[in-house]
């Protein structure tokens, strides 16, 4: 069952990264932000990742932040940007 599977701090972060570029990737979309040329919409994600991190460091405990050292910056990161332009893309061209 998924509910017996302990998933650790680092593997919650990649997920949630992957998870957060495929909706950002299809909120381009469908907000429309995207008509005003490509540069803001990546300004918009690197944001977004920005956010995120921040708020990583402020919600983890010091331990696992002491623990993660800088993986906490660099845990999804390719998987964030790679899942963000795919969602943007494949959103783009369905709807």
């Amino acid at each position: 069952m998924i509910s017996d599977i302990d998933l650790k701090v680092e593997d919650k972060i990649y997920w949630g990264r992957a998870f957060g570029g495929c909706v950002l990737g299809i909120l381009t979309t469908i907000l429309g932000i995207d008509r005003f040329g490509s540069i803001i919409p990546i300004i918009i994600a690197i944001l977004v990742y920005l956010v995120s991190a921040i708020c990583l460091r402020i919600f983890i405990s010091a331990e696992s932040r002491s623990m993660l050292g800088r993986k906490i910056y660099l845990t999804g990161s390719g998987t964030y940007s790679a899942l963000w332009l795919l969602a943007w893309i494949l959103s783009h061209n369905l709807l």
